[in-house]
């Protein structure tokens, strides 16, 4: 029988790594999650390892991720029966305890893997994952550099199309984030595009030679407070990017590399990960070796979530027929969509080893022209 969630999944690829939580969120309680349209809970065994089952209970439908953490064992709220990380149920408390557990009554566990601070989902239900999670190499930068990251993952409006080539897309900047990037130049620096060998990514590097003098400095980012916009001129090192590169990984890593005459200075980077057709989760930060200070550290913490939310309220505003998992169905491409646009072709190519059709056109009108 097909369920609303299983029939949500195949609009994502599934078999592949995403980030499901920071390892931080996941402390005594259990954590839920819709990812890749399945509802997931996430706990904790005594030893620290990281389970994932699903998170409905196949007694009544109860939510696990609304109950607790009992020894290996997430119980749930509503009747108290347990299952273990491998989803098998371990106690029915209504029956005595020398009474059969049936063996049928079991909930599908999820591959979750816990590193540089994450934890990686693999949202194909009892699937043997073919790979490893892909870390990027600046996650484990020591001195000089510094990270400092969101709290805990966003949950956005915006479709996983949407969210996606959002980040990828510098043309926005000078409108939807007026308040957070002030004086962001209208113009799109020239950018060439190149795939990944693997057909798993592709990045590029934004010139920015011709557009220094129309580009924000760092120390120019703005939360909406006067008092922290005059910190940020005190504490950020007033930095202009002579380029900027972008690359898109197939783990939902967005990562924009931001260089100056002395090389690179950081990494702005999200993991987007599917939630449903509609909602995307975010987690994210940046790794730096400039503005080395607690205040420094203190107004990034309160600039990401301004700037996220800004990209969140757009996306949750678009007209109803955009909003879907393949936003508008035949999208005008202009000239800037060169930066976001390849995204859709590659991930697409994924689904289809998936046997999944994209949701999506692959061509917008006029792209020939562009």
């Amino acid at each position: 029988m097909t369920t609303e969630t299983s029939a949500a999944s195949r609009i994502f690829v599934t078999r592949n790594w995403y980030v499901g939580a920071i390892s931080a969120e996941l402390r005594d309680r259990p954590l839920g999650r819709m990812i890749c349209g399945r509802r997931i809970v996430f706990f904790r065994n005594p030893d620290g390892r990281v389970q994932a089952l699903a998170a409905t209970c196949p007694h009544r439908g109860a939510d696990l991720a609304r109950g607790k953490v009992v020894g290996d064992s997430v119980e749930c709220p509503f009747h108290g029966l347990r299952f273990n990380g491998g989803g098998a149920c371990t106690r029915i408390p209504s029956q005595d305890s020398e009474a059969p557990i049936p063996r049928a009554l079991r909930v599908p566990s999820y591959a979750v893997i816990e590193k540089a601070g994450f934890v990686w989902v693999w949202p194909e239900p009892g699937d043997t994952p073919t790979c490893e999670p892909e870390v990027p190499e600046f996650l484990g930068y020591g001195t000089p550099w510094r990270m400092t990251m969101l709290p805990r993952g966003q949950l956005s409006a915006g479709s996983y199309l949407n969210a996606m080539e959002n980040a990828l897309d510098d043309a926005h900047l000078a409108f939807v984030h007026q308040a957070t990037i002030p004086g962001a130049s209208e113009r799109v620096a020239p950018f060439k595009i190149t795939t990944d060998a693997d057909r798993r990514g592709y990045g590029g590097i934004a010139e920015m030679g011709s557009m220094v003098a129309e580009s924000p400095a760092v120390a120019d980012v703005a939360t909406g407070s006067r008092v922290m916009d005059w910190l940020a001129r005190l504490a950020m090192d007033n930095l202009k990017p002579t380029h900027k590169a972008y690359h898109y990984r197939l783990s939902g890593l967005v990562c924009i590399t931001t260089t100056d005459a002395s090389g690179p200075r950081d990494h702005t980077f999200a993991f987007f990960t599917p939630s449903d057709a509609e909602h995307t989760y975010l987690f994210g930060g940046v790794t730096r070796n400039h503005s080395l200070n607690s205040v420094a550290d203190w107004l990034f913490k309160q600039y990401m979530p301004a700037l996220t939310a800004e990209d969140s309220k757009i996306l949750g505003e678009l007209v109803p027929e955009a909003q879907g998992p393949g936003g508008l169905a035949t999208p005008f491409v202009i000239r800037a969509d060169r930066q976001s646009f390849p995204f859709r072709r590659l991930y697409a190519e994924a689904m289809a080893a998936e046997g999944k059709t994209a949701p999506w056109a692959l061509e917008g009108s006029a792209a020939s022209e562009n």
